[in-house]
């Protein structure tokens, strides 16, 4: 199978250097659950049912093995958007994925289906960014996992095209692997290549505690500094009746007929244009709740 990439996703070639001269490499693997996370994990380190045995752990799992002498330490985080799933909970324990690869992972897999976009990808991508922070995005590689025995080139450029809403986040930084595929060793040789080209190429070569400590500072302050829901609902009533009695003043003063004076149809105007304004505001907010729900 030909493991094309967007188009700045080009093939590179295997990183040759000594692997007695290198540190070991830390991975931590991050997604929605049944995206073939754990898996992809587990032919890392030449064992895929070392994380799928316990595919219901909402904990952080950590396994290392040496491949082709260099240390390759794996952790794989609970799954996002899981039936029953306390969402805030499963993302503290994700964030401690970070001292399981202290002093700090030097590439975050963010693993995905290998199919068109969806809402859910998007919402696991914007999950991780608010956990890791803008600095993670710099140390991800977007892998997507898939079992089809065949893909012929335009399938993949047309599949690639569809997702480049996920992987214009990542600079199209992206590698589709077959989970089934027999030829897995090649898979992950090209892979393992691509990170560590990826981490020999920065300054920092792995992402830190402090990083991850200032993305949460970020993060809380967007929470504190963003309106609360009644707030923003106030707010756009408030501007609904101003604008219902501008247009009702105005309407009023210039249409008014028999007994009322220009100025007592203006203020009338005013009041019954804000009263519109509002109810059909107040309309509109119960449909669109209707069609969410």
């Amino acid at each position: 199978m030909s493991y094309t990439k967007l188009s700045t996703c080009s093939r590179i070639p295997i990183y040759d250097e000594n692997p007695e001269n290198m540190g070991e490499l830390r991975i931590v693997l991050y997604g929605q659950s049944g995206q073939g996370k754990s898996t992809l994990g587990g032919i890392i380190l030449g064992n895929r049912e070392i994380f799928t045995s316990d595919k219901d752990s909402k904990k952080c799992r950590k396994e290392r093995k040496t491949i082709t002498g260099r240390d390759v330490v794996v952790v794989d985080t609970p799954g996002l958007f899981k039936e029953a799933d306390d969402g805030e909970e499963v993302v503290e324990e994700i964030k401690r994925s970070i001292k399981h690869a202290e002093p700090g992972p030097h590439v975050f897999l963010f693993v995905e289906r290998f199919k068109e976009i969806s809402q859910e990808k998007l919402d696991a991508l914007k999950t991780f960014q608010d956990t890791f922070g803008k600095q993670a995005v710099d140390y991800t590689i977007v892998v997507f996992t898939t079992k089809r025995k065949e893909i012929d080139a335009a399938f993949m450029q047309e599949t690639l095209k569809s997702l480049r809403r996920l992987t214009d986040q990542f600079q199209q930084r992206c590698f589709v692997f077959n989970i089934r595929d027999e030829q897995q060793g090649s898979q992950l040789d090209e892979l393992l290549g691509i990170i560590n080209k990826m981490t020999g190429e920065k300054c920092q070569p792995f992402y830190t505690s402090k990083m991850l400590q200032e993305a949460e500072e970020a993060l809380k302050t967007r929470k504190e500094t963003k309106p609360k829901p009644e707030e923003e609902w106030r707010s756009f009533y408030d501007r609904c009746g101003l604008i219902g009695m501008a247009v009702g003043c105005a309407a009023g003063y210039f249409i008014c007929g028999g007994e009322l004076t220009p100025t007592t149809g203006a203020g009338v105007g005013a009041v019954v244009g804000m009263m519109l304004f509002v109810g059909i505001a107040f309309l509109g907010v119960l449909a669109k709740i209707k069609l969410q729900a």
